[in-house]
């Protein structure tokens, strides 16, 4: 056994020791301070009870106040249609009062708010019972300026009707009005039954002896005032009802509510004071006991942790040693791995590039040597037949220098399509026109779709910012997986659109599709649905680095037996732009590894 095994196993014998020291000492300070903040709360509750002892003596005074202010408004309510001749002064004082002694209970800083629960409830329902009392003070107060009014035009009236000569010739007329004024005024102090009876009976009587009267004034005057004292009865009858409202308010109950609840909120609060002292007492003794005996216990705690630690140090300084050689092995691991992975990315990029070449090498070939061909026989009609051409043969010559323009044609525009795809010297972004790149890898995979029924949708869109190289390679691939994906047989749709701020690109294929488990894993490195040794599993993956280090989207959307729709959306704001450095997959290899 080396000396640094040795070192590493006594280690970790010693773990759990040198464990145990340092939660002790996390542990130790922790109580302290726990311990010390407990004292500290029961210190605090203790001496705040002065303070609310004071503010108890304070409520109980602006409770006796509230009392006293009810009983007097009360009072004077009760007495205010007596006052005839006036204002109801007392009643409006009282009220004052009232007032100010439910705001200073209800808010005031010796108020009884924030006390307990039931306090604060009981409390605020006298406020809303004292409110709604000084709320029916106001239709109180009208009813009182009204009967006031009544009364005085009672007396108005009963002057001027006594006074007419027509009156005055009647001695039982006039003394039946007479007392009917003075059964009113006993009604308006008394609001006796036997009254109301009586003045129902002299109106009637009054009702009577009028009718033979021939003066219309009298007449007129005598109306008058037998419907002011009905409308004095009917004021008086209003005013009786009002105050049984105002009684019914229960301000008193709700008072007297408050007040026991909170006394005996008080009373609680003085019995939890004194528990408090008795439980501060106690645990002050308990604490000073608690503190002698684990400063004797961390004594010698404290000198094996010393110890131990000393220990663990020199272990840690081996363990280096250990974690440098195992760092020196993963290291190597790592470059062979890496090594390994840029293999088979280099397999994958000879495999793609021999096919595109083949590709390439079939659709040159072709329209070259159709065009040579035509070229060669024109050449030699023309030397030979100069001056003898006819129309027919003119017609002939034109149409086989049709074919071998065409053919020529085509070879500048698959060229051109190469130069565009490859773009090695433009590997850094610019302005970049999607329809064209789309058009140009269906020209570069010709050989690979010419089985195929391709159908393209292209809309109208702006140039944006892009690396053009790298979206080619992302279209390329798109195209070549949909026909690898058809077998040679169905049909490839290629559309492109706007959606708001992006660019859209669509690849649909009619081939076998794909279930949901393979198409979450589809942009995975190194995952592939293909056979062992025809594919690495990294073109798609590649794809969808380009398309996030460009700030797009690319989504797939795959039922098995439908077919598939590989959807790429890119900002067209020149804002978003992709990174300079172009991406491969050695590059997105590296980084999944790192990652």
């Amino acid at each position: 056994m080396s000396r640094v095994e040795k070192t590493s196993q006594d280690g970790l014998r010693n773990a759990p020791v040198k464990r145990g020291f340092r939660i002790q000492r996390v542990l130790a300070p922790v109580a302290v301070v726990l311990a010390f903040s407990m004292l500290g709360y029961l210190l605090w509750v203790t001496l705040r009870d002065p303070l609310e002892a004071g503010l108890h003596v304070v409520r109980m005074e602006q409770l006796d106040a509230l009392q006293l202010s009810d009983r007097q408004l009360n009072h004077a309510i009760v007495r205010a249609p007596l006052q005839l001749d006036g204002e109801p002064i007392a009643m409006l004082a009282a009220a004052e009062r009232f007032e100010a002694e439910v705001n200073a209970i209800a808010t005031g800083q010796a108020g009884m708010k924030g006390q307990s629960p039931l306090v604060d409830r009981a409390l605020n329902d006298y406020v809303v019972s004292a409110k709604e009392k000084l709320k029916l003070l106001e239709p109180y107060r009208d009813a009182l300026r009204r009967f006031r009014l009544l009364f005085a035009g009672m007396r108005t009236g009963g002057v001027s009707v006594l006074s007419a000569p027509a009156i005055d010739n009647s001695p039982a007329l006039e003394r039946d009005i007479k007392r009917l004024l003075q059964e009113a005024t006993a009604y308006s102090l008394l609001s006796d039954a036997g009254n109301a009876e009586r003045i129902d009976q002299l109106n009637a009587t009054i009702t009577v002896q009028a009718s033979s009267l021939d003066d219309r004034e009298a007449l007129i005057a005598l109306s008058q005032l037998q419907d002011t004292v009905d409308g004095l009865r009917f004021t008086r009858d209003e005013l009786m009802q009002q105050l049984d409202t105002i009684a019914e308010a229960g301000a008193a109950s709700a008072l007297a509510n408050l007040s026991s609840r909170y006394e005996n909120h008080f009373s609680q609060l003085q019995a939890t004071a004194d528990r408090n002292k008795l439980t501060l007492a106690v645990y002050a003794a308990a604490l000073l006991l608690a503190f002698g005996l684990i400063a004797w216990r961390l004594r010698g705690s404290f000198q094996e942790l010393d110890q131990l630690n000393l220990e663990l140090q020199d272990a840690n300084v081996n363990l280096e040693g250990v974690v440098a050689e195992r760092t020196q092995d993963l290291s190597q691991a790592l470059d062979d791995l890496r090594l390994q992975q840029a293999q088979l990315i280099q397999s994958e990029k000879m495999a793609s590039l021999g096919q595109m070449v083949a590709g390439v090498a079939h659709e040159i070939n072709t329209p070259l040597g159709y065009a040579n061909s035509n070229v060669s026989i024109v050449r030699e009609l023309v030397a030979s037949m100069e001056e003898q051409i006819d129309g027919e043969s003119r017609e002939e010559f034109d149409m086989l220098l049709g074919d071998a323009q065409y053919g020529l044609e085509q070879i500048a525009e698959l060229v051109m399509s190469l130069k565009n795809f490859s773009r090695v010297d433009r590997s850094h972004t610019e302005l970049f026109d999607l329809n064209e790149g789309v058009e140009t890898s269906l020209k570069i995979c010709q050989n690979q779709i010419k089985d195929l029924v391709v159908e393209k949708q292209f809309a109208e869109l702006p140039d944006i910012s892009c690396a053009p190289s790298q979206l080619n390679q992302v279209f390329l691939n798109l195209i070549n997986n949909a026909a690898q994906a058809m077998g040679g047989q169905g049909t490839l749709t290629v559309t492109t659109e706007r959606d708001g701020d992006n660019a859209v690109v669509k690849v649909r294929d009619t081939g076998c599709g794909m279930d949901a488990d393979t198409v979450a894993h589809i942009f995975e490195p190194f995952f592939t649905t293909k056979p062992v040794g025809e594919g690495t599993g990294l073109g798609l993956s590649i794809v969808f680095r380009i398309i996030e280090d460009h700030g797009g989207q690319i989504t797939v959307e795959s039922q098995p037996g439908e077919g598939t729709e590989f959807r790429v959306s890119l900002p067209i704001s020149a804002a978003s732009q992709p990174a300079g450095d172009v991406v491969t997959e050695e590059s997105v290899i590296l980084s999944e590894s790192e990652a």
